[in-house]
């Protein structure tokens, strides 16, 4: 009777080590990146950027319309390599 428990204990562990005799590419295959995540991550450093910059404006007493304005033009000069290049016809 010790013979079916030990030939189950072999293959349990086969079945578990399998794995491990394949390559990675076969074992599992990662996603790509999103080519969208820069353009993500842009947009939200510049929200991120602009509400800190209008905030402290708004601190130190400018009103809020003219902060937001005003931080998304500090933003737009001090980043313009950021921004996407204009296509000419």
């Amino acid at each position: 009777m010790k013979r079916p428990s030990t030939l189950a204990a072999a293959t349990f562990l086969l079945v578990l080590g399998a794995g491990c005799l394949f390559p990675k590419n076969f074992a599992s295959k990662k996603d790509k990146p999103s080519p969208y995540l820069s353009t993500e991550l842009e947009t939200q450093f510049e929200q991120r950027w602009e509400e800190k910059r209008a905030n402290d404006l708004i601190v130190q007493g400018m009103n809020p319309a003219a902060a937001k304005a005003q931080a998304h033009q500090e933003f737009q000069q001090k980043y313009s390599y950021a921004q996407p290049a204009t296509k000419h016809p």
